[in-house]
């Protein structure tokens, strides 16, 4: 074996210990240890703005009526427009259940970023003291409310978040999605949480104090930046502020997308960490361990240990990727997704390559430039002066 060999070989090891390093913290934040109750619960005005008619949707807003909370919730469902395809839909179960939702329209266009566009209106008509939100493919759990109050129950915690994971999927291309997010990014926050104690925000899925929010200027802050949750993550440590992710993860239901949806998405969420974590983006590289099995197999194809090693990392992406499936959302995927789990390691290599050079996202039809820290422009505007 040469020189360039064993350092292959290496690498192959590394990239594995890296893996078994994320499930193990995946293991502990989803096992975590039970926070006390709070001595009094706070009540919540739970946010969920809507662009589109997502999969499921019905049944994910149905999910935040089903929260199981001593305290008092609302939930105010937000749409741009009454031609938006999901206002339909959203005014009939706001509708159907008038003592515990409302329907509102976003109210101007302060920026660039829809998202936040949607929560500076939502957040003027809420009622109470923490501001909760989470996306339209969100479904939570009865207990949602319940561990995000006894967190945010800490001493000096503001903010608080949930990682996820996927579920629903009906086509490769909502497979490769579901699998993504249950065995790469859940257990990257995990890591983050767990052994770095990072301040990791994830906007799917937040609950933040009122106060806190007030103190960073509110959301009109973020309102020109595509990361605005890892701004939003950077304004409270600022101000001295902690943020935690509680141990229960969200489900995100996608079942009908195809392979460029997946693509693309991962190729933003790619741009994104390569403005504000650079080096942990190219780290990510060892979190692959198809394509670090494939460059070794590359250097010694000849022979038959190489073979030996790469099929190994392709089974090992397999068993890996189910196993946190059944310990995130209680169940694996189906053996015919399961199987093309290196395939998918493939795709998301090249998401994350495209990553590297993009410069604009059509985000549901918002067509921005992103420049640096992921500040927001149009396409023939000029770029906004740094902080």
């Amino acid at each position: 074996m040469s020189s360039l060999q064993l350092v292959m070989v290496g690498l192959v090891g590394v990239s594995w210990v890296a893996i078994l390093v994320t499930g193990f913290s995946t293991y502990y934040l989803v096992r975590r240890r039970r926070r006390k109750d709070p001595a009094t619960w706070p009540n919540f005005s739970l946010l969920k703005p809507l662009a589109g008619l997502d999969d499921d949707l019905r049944e994910n807003l149905e999910s935040h009526l089903a929260i199981d909370y001593p305290g008092q919730f609302e939930l105010i469902l937000g749409v741009r427009n009454e031609q938006d395809a999901a206002f339909p839909l959203a005014r009939a179960f706001a509708e159907a259940n008038p003592q515990r939702v409302r329907l509102v329209l976003q109210e101007g266009e302060p920026g660039l970023n829809p998202k936040v566009n949607q929560l500076i209106t939502l957040t003027r008509h809420a009622k109470y003291e923490i501001i909760a939100l989470t996306d339209a493919n969100v479904r939570v759990h009865p207990g949602y409310l319940r561990e995000h109050a006894r967190y945010l129950a800490r001493p000096n915690v503001a903010l608080t978040s949930n990682g996820f994971y996927g579920q629903g999927e009906e086509t490769i291309g909502s497979a490769f999605d579901n699998m993504t997010l249950t065995s790469f990014v859940l257990t990257a926050l995990a890591t983050g949480d767990v052994l770095l104690r990072l301040s990791q925000i994830i906007s799917k899925s937040v609950a933040i104090r009122r106060d806190a929010l007030q103190a960073i200027g509110g959301w009109e802050t973020l309102k020109d930046l595509l990361a605005e949750d890892q701004r939003l993550g950077t304004y409270l440590a600022d101000k001295g502020f902690r943020t935690a992710i509680v141990g229960t993860p969200v489900a995100n239901v996608q079942r009908t997308q195809g392979l460029d949806y997946f693509v693309q998405r991962h190729a933003r969420w790619a741009m994104m960490r390569f403005r504000v974590v650079m080096v942990g983006a190219w780290l990510e590289l060892f979190l692959n361990p198809t394509f670090v099995a494939t460059l070794m197999l590359l250097s010694a194809w000849r022979e038959p240990w190489a073979w030996a090693v790469w099929g190994g990392s392709l089974l090992g992406s397999i068993v890996f990727t189910q196993t946190m499936a059944v310990l995130s959302r209680g169940s694996a995927f189906a053996l015919k997704w399961a199987v093309l789990a290196p395939v998918r390691d493939v795709f998301l290599l090249v998401a994350w390559v495209r990553g590297l050079f993009m410069r604009t996202v059509n985000w549901r039809g918002n067509v921005l430039i992103v420049g640096k820290e992921t500040r927001l422009s149009r396409p023939g505007s000029k770029p906004p002066v740094e902080d």
